[in-house]
């Protein structure tokens, strides 16, 4: 059983991997969590740091707040696994960290996820492989959507097995667009093409609003202005990743959007494929099928016209929309003399509950030393 840490825990995502752990299922269990101590209050002198921590947890995951147990002023368990808490500010804090880990999941900021950063420097010292939850361009990266696909899918590819490293698990809307691309890799994989047949990825955005949103308007920025009737322009680091992935392909983020609404969001991909017109709607609805059976946790197709809120406690990154007006194959004579088609590709794209569970992906396959496919950083 590999032994793993988590630093911060003051967002979703850092909650979502406490409570998704399975350690008889993961191979490794997240024993300790660096992170700063929640906010008290005046009026509930009785209540503590830990208090704060189990009321993230409780909304994170509605209804299972009957599962966790306070222990003390630094422990508490969920589902009878004993978690230690260390409350600082880890950048400048000396935190005495009484044990080695095999995997640390540095969830704090995106600055802190490179290579060198402060906290990554002090994490090296007894963390043998750092795994960040978002995007760097200076580090390898690991896309859970794509972590069992091989060089003759993706030319980009290097397979290796762990044992050491730091590496970026890129963005929620990252692996949303990767899970539509991992459709389109299969469905095209009979044709006896593969992700060089991609001529470019266009991607619209609407982000639900993370706990960084804010009621009143603090500044300029999406994320500081007023979240309440307010859809705000706003950004992806989703172009980042395709310089790693596919640099033959650009890709170009035309809308993000967010917007005040829980996860999941929606993601709308436009492929242009070179497929000589070969690819069906067979081949798509056939590829999904295959990767839900065998990845539940990275895409499933919906043919029924449900909101967000049905997939909202989903634990898989992306739900496509599979009926006539939302998977679309067309073929424009501009394309179609060029021997091409544009694939769009609706779904919705969780990142929270099924980002988390992305993540936990990833360090199972580490874990049980099961080579991934790893992207090369700038």
């Amino acid at each position: 059983m590999k032994n793993a840490i988590l630093i911060g825990a003051g967002a979703e995502i850092g909650s979502n991997l406490l409570l998704q752990n399975n350690p008889q299922a993961d191979g490794f269990i997240i024993t300790s969590v660096i992170t700063n101590p929640p906010p008290t209050d005046k009026h509930y002198p009785h209540l503590r740091p830990i208090d704060g921590i189990f009321a993230k947890l409780a909304l994170a995951y509605p209804g299972v707040h009957s599962n966790i147990k306070i222990l003390s002023d630094n422990e508490l368990s969920i589902d009878e696994r004993t978690i230690n808490f260390y409350f600082g500010d880890f950048k400048v804090d000396k935190i005495e960290i009484p044990d080695v880990f095999d995997i640390a999941f540095l969830a704090t900021s995106k600055n802190d996820i490179s290579a060198t950063s402060d906290i990554t420097n002090k994490l090296k010292s007894f963390c043998s492989i750092i795994l960040g939850v978002a995007e760097a361009d200076n580090l390898p990266s690991i896309y859970s959507c794509l972590v069992d696909l091989t060089p003759s899918d993706i030319p980009t590819i290097k397979c290796r097995t762990l044992t050491e490293g730091v590496f970026c698990l890129g963005s929620c809307q990252t692996n949303g667009m990767h899970a539509s691309l991992r459709v389109i890799i299969e469905a095209i994989r009979p044709l006896n093409l593969n992700a060089q047949s991609i001529i470019s990825v266009a991607t619209d955005i609407v982000h639900p609003d993370t706990p960084n949103g804010v009621l009143g308007t603090r500044s300029f920025e999406g994320r500081m202005q007023d979240a309440r009737d307010n859809l705000r322009p706003s950004f992806s680091q989703i172009a980042q990743s395709q310089g790693k992935v596919m640099p033959w392909a650009p890709l170009i983020n035309t809308v993000s959007l967010r917007a005040p609404v829980h996860a999941p969001g929606y993601q709308i991909n436009r492929f242009i494929i070179e497929d000589h017109g070969a690819l069906t709607l067979d081949h798509i609805n056939s590829a999904i099928n295959s990767i839900y059976n065998q990845s539940p946790h990275i895409v499933k197709r919906a043919d029924t016209p449900l909101g967000s809120r049905a997939y909202s406690n989903d634990k898989r990154c992306a739900t496509i929309l599979t009926d006539s007006h939302h998977l679309i194959i067309s073929r424009p004579e501009y394309l179609s003399k060029q021997n091409l088609s544009e694939i769009i590709m609706q779904s919705f794209v969780s990142n929270t509950v099924g980002y988390a569970s992305l993540v936990i992906n990833i360090a199972r396959n580490i874990s049980n030393n099961i080579p991934v496919a790893v992207f090369k950083g700038f």
